[in-house]
């Protein structure tokens, strides 16, 4: 049977800088995410002002691991990481719109969370497609759901309450399963293959 290499000696044969730390950092993302999606369940059940903080959490993880996470093909990370900021920067840009047009700003702001959930999208998909995460497949088709019925004006509180709670019980189960992982832990069956070229 052939051996191959341990993921951190492909790290180092290809010549990337990844120590254990950015898997740490990487993590954190995540913890960051199920805190976030967690918390704006609960403050959006009790229709809190203050479910805006954690909805700012849950972007800064998706963010965070945008940033750390490590991907053999380079466009794979441009992808997801032009697709987190471009988001954030509509979701931010939004605020600035309400004063003046509350219907178009509703608009900009879901189609930056589309976007921003786009790149957490390839962040759990990765995971679900090295590791085998089941929960990382749920979320990829769960949250288009919490964006799509509210871009067009068809959410509800009812609506989004049930899909933001399923988002965050299928974070909480991700994020178990990802931090009783090894660090730096190749993918299952080396299904990623040998890097062919710097992240």
């Amino acid at each position: 049977m052939e051996q191959w290499p341990t993921l951190e000696e492909q790290i180092k044969e290809s010549g990337i800088y990844y120590p254990r730390k950015y898997d740490i950092t990487y993590r954190v993302g995540y913890v960051l995410q199920t805190i976030g999606a967690i918390g704006f369940a609960v403050l959006y059940g009790l229709q809190s002002k203050l479910q805006v903080i954690p909805f700012i959490i849950f972007n800064a993880g998706i963010a965070l691991s945008s940033m750390y996470l490590l991907v053999w093909k380079a466009e794979i990370k441009r992808f997801i990481l032009r697709m987190t900021f471009a988001g954030i920067a509509l979701q931010i840009s939004s605020i600035f719109i309400q004063p003046l047009n509350a219907f178009y700003a509703g608009k900009m702001f879901f189609l930056g969370l589309g976007l921003t959930l786009a790149g957490g999208a390839g962040l759990v998909g990765k995971e679900a497609y090295c590791f085998r995460f089941n929960e990382g497949w749920f979320l990829l088709m769960v949250y288009p759901w919490a964006v799509i019925p509210n871009l067009f004006g068809f959410g509800s509180y009812n609506y989004n309450l049930i899909v933001s709670s399923v988002i965050a019980l299928l974070q909480l189960s991700f994020l178990r399963r990802k931090l009783n992982q090894p660090l730096l832990k190749h993918c299952e069956n080396n299904v990623c293959g040998l890097p062919g070229n710097k992240t």
